[in-house]
C-alpha cells in the first residue's frame, strides 16, 4: 500500500512538473497576432500640453504627395476600419474623425470606451497617419476627413488571436447596426444606406495560417471592401499573414531615401511600398510620436484608397476592388529595379496620381 502510495505520489508531482513546463512553453511562445511597429524613441505620454504645438505635415504624408490630392478630396462619406489596439478617441487631432468603436479582445464584445481605449499606443499612431485632422495642432493624416471605425483585436500589449481577428473583420463588414446588406440591394461596401466599412486596414500580423481569418477576409472582399495590411517586419523570412493572401494588399516599409529596410518583409505578395521609418503620429495623452516598421506603412496605403473611394462616391460613380488595385499599382513609383519587385513590390504609392486616376 505504502509503495502504491508512493508511485501515486511520484507520479502526480511529475505530472504538476510538466504542466508548468508546458505553460512555461506556452507563456514564452510567440503570440499568434502582434504588432509591426514600433517607437523609435522611448515614449513619453505624461500628461500636459501638446508637444506639437503647430501643426506639421509628416514626411510620409508629402512623399506620397497626399497634399496634392487634397483639392480633389479628403476622404468625406468614407469609414475606414482600424484592426489594433484601439484609439484615444479624446485625442485632439482625432476626435472629430472616430466615428464609433468595438473591442473584441478575448472573444468578449464591447462597445464601452473603457474596453477599446487605447493602451499601448499603436493604434492611435496608426490612425493619424489616415485621419489626422487638419487644424491648427500636431499632424495631419492622409484623409483627414476620413470616417474611422475603430476595431481593438489586440490587446494593450500589442498582441492578439486569430479568432479575434477573424470577429474583427466580421464586424468591418457589419458596422455599427451590426447588420450586412441592411436594404438588401446586393451591395455593402459604398452603400450609403449600409454601415460597412469600405477599407479594412491592419498593420498586425502572424505566421500561421488561420481558415477563420480566411473565411473572414474572403467575405469582405467579396462585399466590396478594399483589405490592406502591413506586410511585416521579417526580412527575407516573407510576408505575414493577412497580407500574405491574395485578397489583401501587402504593404512594405521605406524609409526618406526611398531604401526599403532590410526588416521589411520581401515576397511574391508585396504589392505596394509606403513611408515606414521615423513616422510622426498621434499617441495617447494629446502627444506625437516617431515610429518605424510596417505597420506605419500600411495606413498611407489605407488612406490613399480612401481618398480614391471618396471621390468615385462624391461623383456617383461605383467602383470595385481590382480596380482599385489596379489604379494603385499602374500609378505606384518604381523604387527598385524596373517593373515589380519582392522588396517594393509596383512601387511607393502616390496618392496624388492615384486619386487622378480614381
Amino acid at each position: 500500500m505504502k509503495k502504491l502510495l508512493l508511485s501515486l505520489f511520484v507520479t502526480l508531482v511529475l505530472l504538476n512538473v510538466a504542466s508548468q513546463l508546458g505553460t512555461v512553453e506556452a507563456r514564452g511562445g510567440r503570440p499568434e497576432v502582434w504588432v509591426l511597429g514600433w517607437p523609435s524613441e522611448k515614449p513619453h505620454w505624461t500628461p500636459g500640453p501638446s508637444d506639437v504645438e503647430e501643426q506639421v505635415i509628416p514626411w510620409g504624408i508629402s512623399r506620397i504627395r497626399a497634399p496634392d490630392a487634397w483639392p480633389t478630396s479628403t476622404g468625406i462619406n468614407v469609414q475606414i476600419a482600424v484592426l489594433d489596439t484601439g484609439v484615444d478617441k479624446d485625442h485632439e487631432d482625432l476626435h472629430v474623425n472616430i466615428a464609433w468603436g468595438i473591442s473584441v479582445v478575448n472573444d468578449k464584445e464591447s462597445t464601452l470606451y473603457r474596453d477599446w481605449r487605447d493602451k499601448n499606443g499603436h493604434g492611435t499612431h496608426v490612425i493619424g497617419t489616415i485621419a489626422a485632422m487638419n487644424n491648427d495642432v500636431g499632424v495631419v493624416g492622409v484623409a483627414y476627413n476620413i470616417s474611422i471605425y475603430v476595431i481593438k483585436v489586440l490587446g494593450d500589449g500589442g498582441t492578439g488571436t486569430w479568432q479575434d481577428l477573424a470577429e474583427g473583420i466580421w464586424w468591418a463588414i457589419k458596422g455599427p447596426d451590426g447588420i450586412i446588406d441592411k436594404d438588401g440591394d446586393g451591395i455593402v461596401a459604398g452603400d450609403p444606406d449600409d454601415d460597412a466599412a469600405e477599407v479594412i486596414s491592419m498593420s498586425l500580423g502572424g505566421t500561421g495560417f488561420s481558415q477563420e481569418v480566411y473565411d473572414a477576409v474572403v467575405a469582405a472582399y467579396n462585399y466590396g471592401i478594399v483589405l490592406v495590411a502591413a506586410a511585416g517586419n521579417e526580412g527575407e523570412d516573407g510576408v505575414l499573414y493577412p497580407a500574405k493572401f491574395a485578397e489583401v494588399i501587402a504593404v512594405a516599409a521605406i524609409d526618406e531615401n526611398d531604401q526599403v529596410p532590410s526588416w521589411s518583409s520581401r515576397g511574391p505578395e508585396v504589392e505596394l511600398a509606403a513611408p515606414g521609418v521615423n513616422i510622426l503620429s498621434t499617441v495617447p495623452r494629446d502627444k506625437y510620436e516617431k515610429y518605424s516598421g510596417t505597420s506605419m506603412a500600411c495606413p498611407h496605403v489605407s488612406g490613399t484608397v480612401g481618398l480614391m473611394i471618396s471621390k468615385i462616391l462624391t461623383e456617383g460613380r461605383t467602383y470595385t476592388v481590382e480596380g482599385i488595385r489596379e489604379i494603385l499599382q499602374t500609378t505606384a513609383e518604381d523604387i527598385g529595379p524596373k517593373g515589380w519587385d519582392e522588396a517594393s513590390g509596383y512601387g511607393v504609392v502616390r496618392a496624388d496620381k492615384a486619386v487622378s486616376e480614381a
